[in-house]
């Protein structure tokens, strides 16, 4: 680029620019691509019908009343009463609706007093 602002631009030196700064782009895509094709998988998560045990984490099957891998006894029910629970129950999400609910008419409760 030059110092005056009103010369014309090189076209030709721009384009060249352009077009390295588009090489080196693609170099390291390519380069982030094999990065990721290279990295190993993560470990897959217990399959279809099997939970993690509760005191290795192995995966094993919910029925099963002792872990092959660390011998771990279940009492009745199996590994399946054991197994860590997935998300909030109804009960928790009820609480915390109503507490959302009591607060947000807590707020507007000064706003209503002077509507009315």
């Amino acid at each position: 680029m030059s110092d005056k602002p009103n010369e014309p631009i090189d076209l030709a030196a721009h384009r060249e620019r352009r077009a390295r700064l588009e090489q080196q782009r693609l170099r390291q895509r390519a380069a982030a691509q094999a990065a990721r094709d290279a990295a190993p998988s993560p470990e897959p998560g217990p399959g279809p019908g099997e939970v993690p045990c509760a005191r290795c984490g192995e995966p094993i099957f919910g029925h099963v009343r002792q872990c092959p891998h660390c011998g771990v006894h279940f009492s009745s029910g199996g590994a399946e009463a054991f197994a860590p629970k997935q998300g909030l129950s109804r009960r928790t999400k009820c609480i915390v609706a109503l507490v959302a609910v009591a607060l947000l008419l807590a707020g507007l409760s000064d706003d209503i007093a002077r509507w009315w």
